[in-house]
């Protein structure tokens, strides 16, 4: 039998004061780690594309070099800049193995 689809909606971003934030429907199901095809299942059953915005290409270099280098934990200063494409919203804004992302959702259709 077919999971059910559930649609996630855009919430407006209520960033913690270390500047993170997710959405409460994102990987909602999951512990910390996923593996990609559970990732691209999950995106198919709530009709979502998927795309990244890396801190390290969206701050000057010695913004995220000293986010990177005094082990920093806050990202709060980090003013992320929207996809140009419509319909983009935040997903989640968490620490990855490369440092600060932001990660941007969009419906599609089936």
């Amino acid at each position: 039998m077919p999971e059910e689809t559930v649609l996630i909606d855009s919430l407006p971003v209520h960033r913690d004061a270390d500047g993170w934030w997710s959405h409460p429907d994102y990987l909602s199901e999951f512990d910390d780690e996923i593996t990609e095809e559970q990732f691209n299942d999950w995106c198919k059953r709530h009709q979502v594309e998927t795309k990244i915005t890396y801190m390290e290409s969206d701050v000057d270099a010695d913004v995220f070099d000293a986010y990177m280098n005094d082990g920093q934990v806050d990202c709060s200063a980090w003013e992320i800049q929207q996809p140009t494409e419509p319909g983009w919203f935040i997903l989640s804004i968490n620490d990855a193995e490369d440092g600060p992302v932001c990660v941007w959702g969009r419906q599609v259709k089936p």
